[in-house]
Parts: C-alpha cells; structure tokens; sequence
C-alpha cells in the first residue's frame, strides 16, 4: 500500500519551535543563575529550588531533540554538576556521573572547551567522597585530578587555574583532616597563589568593592572555597608564627570574603567581620608594611 510521505512542518510550526526552545533556554539560565546566586548569599533552601527547576528545564532542552546542540548537553552537565550538591551521597554521586558522561561526550568533540568541566565534576566526585567519610579516596582522586588539570587542554586558561586552585583547597583541607598539617597547609598556599594569578589574568581586582558580581561565574563558585582556604592558611601560618605568611593569606580572606558579603547574605557578612578582626590582628603582630592593608 502506498503510504504518502509526511508533510514536512510548516513554517509557523517551525517558528513555534524555536520560540519554545528560546524560552526555555531563557529560564534554564535564569534559574541557574538565581541557584548561583542565592549560593553565594548562603540561601542554601533558596539555591536548592532554583537548581532543581533548571535542572528540570535542561533536561527538557535535551530531550525536546533528536540530537541536542552541544550547548544543550553542556547547560544539562551543568545542571546535574550543580545539583548534586543539594542531593543526598548515592543521588549525588547518580547526577555527578551523569554529568561527567556529557561532558566526556562533549570533551571528545572539544577538548579545549569542554575537558576542564568535565575535570571539576571529578572535583566535586571528591568531594562527595569525603562527605561519606572516605577522605582517603578523596584525597587519592584529587591527586589525580590535579594531574589532569595540568594536562589540560584550555580554551580559557583562567578557569582551568580556577579549577586547579579549587582541587588544591579541598587536598589541602582534606590532608589537614589526616593530621598532614605541613603537606595540607603547603597545597592551600599553593592553591592560593593560583587563585591570585588566574585573578589577575582576568584583570579582576579583587580588592575594589562589588568586583566579586561581576567576575566569570567559575570565579564566583571558587569564592567560598577561595575564602575558606585562606582563613585555614592565615591561621595556621600564625598560630606557627609565621606572620609574614599568615598577613598575605588574610589579605586574600579579607578580599575574598569581603566580595562574597558584598553579595548581601547575612551569613557571608558576618563571617566577613569575624575575619577581618582576626586579620587586623595578624596585621599589627606582622608589623609596618602591613599596616596599610588593614587601613
């Protein structure tokens, strides 16, 4: 029997098509945006809801295709990555892998763009890890990831360091649980001076007032990880006597913390008091060339 060919969509079809797929695109960055956003204010409920929402949004990008544009598949990586730190261990773990699947997919196409991403959900691997308890295979993953980021291909070599300088936060902290003070405090500083030149190549002061809403959105979701690995180094590098060391590491606590408050959580503004009195007091104890810092 004959079947006559379908007739293919007629133009209005094809432009409601891409209304919709604009539209949700639309709201799938919103929503992430506001998940990010509300993070960073310490409105962890808040960020939850937004993150799920895109979750859900990215997840209908993809599935409203045959073949989703890479863009889609990148936004769902993103998504799940995001996601799971609002998610229990085993469903956490379920969406990081996930994740890590499209941007392998997406790395094998464009290493340049994608393989950096596809690097910090192993970051984030970790991280679940020790959350469940095994430090030790969070620390031996870390290494690992370390490695990778230095081989890493980078179409933006800043958010490459970014992710570099993360892992070495969590290694640190994670040696530091250990007992390891002297490898976990030699990772943090190192991951600290990462974090100040990937900074600077972006030309973003971190010094000057608001600079922490308007950086790359990979700098801001470093901010609290920044921050927190330079309060441990300002107070282990003091309570040692090193003061030199301690008064650097919390100028950068100072400015990191300070951006973060900046953003308007209450939380973030006063563990930015907390840590700016303690760093005025490594100040005085580290003598006359700090004295302006703390002015």
């Amino acid at each position: 029997m004959f079947m006559a060919r379908p007739r293919p969509p007629g133009r209005k079809a094809a432009e409601r098509r891409l209304w919709r797929l604009a539209t949700l695109e639309r709201r799938q960055a919103f929503h992430l945006g506001e998940a990010v956003r509300a993070a960073l204010q310490g409105s962890h409920e808040k960020a939850a809801t937004h993150s799920g929402t895109a979750l859900s949004l990215s997840r209908e990008l993809c599935a409203g295709a045959p073949r989703p544009a890479a863009r889609h598949q990148a936004g769902l990586a993103a998504a799940l990555c995001n996601h799971a730190r609002y998610s229990s261990t085993p469903h956490a773990i379920a969406l990081l892998a996930e994740s890590a699947g499209h941007y392998a997919a997406l790395a094998r196409a464009d290493p340049a763009v994608y393989e950096v991403p596809r690097i910090d959900v192993l970051t984030t691997v970790a991280l679940a890890a020790d959350a469940a308890g095994s430090t030790a295979d969070a620390i031996s993953l870390l290494r690992e990831v370390i490695r990778m980021y230095r081989r890493a291909p980078a179409a933006d070599p800043a958010e490459r360091d970014v992710g570099l300088a993360r892992a070495r936060f969590h290694l640190g902290r994670c040696l530091l649980k250990t007992g390891a003070t002297a490898g976990g405090l030699a990772e943090t500083d190192a991951g600290l001076t990462l974090a100040d030149a990937a900074a600077e190549r972006l030309g973003v002061s971190v010094r000057g007032p608001g600079w922490l809403g308007t950086a790359p959105r990979y700098l801001q979701l470093a901010a609290p990880d920044w921050a927190a690995a330079a309060v441990r180094a300002m107070t282990l590098h003091a309570a040692a006597g090193r003061y030199d060391s301690a008064a650097a590491a919390a100028r950068t606590a100072v400015a990191v913390s300070g951006g973060l408050a900046d953003l308007g959580g209450e939380t973030f503004r006063q563990a930015h008091g907390q840590i700016r009195a303690r760093a005025d007091a490594i100040w005085a104890r580290a003598g006359q060339r700090w004295r302006t810092v703390a002015s």
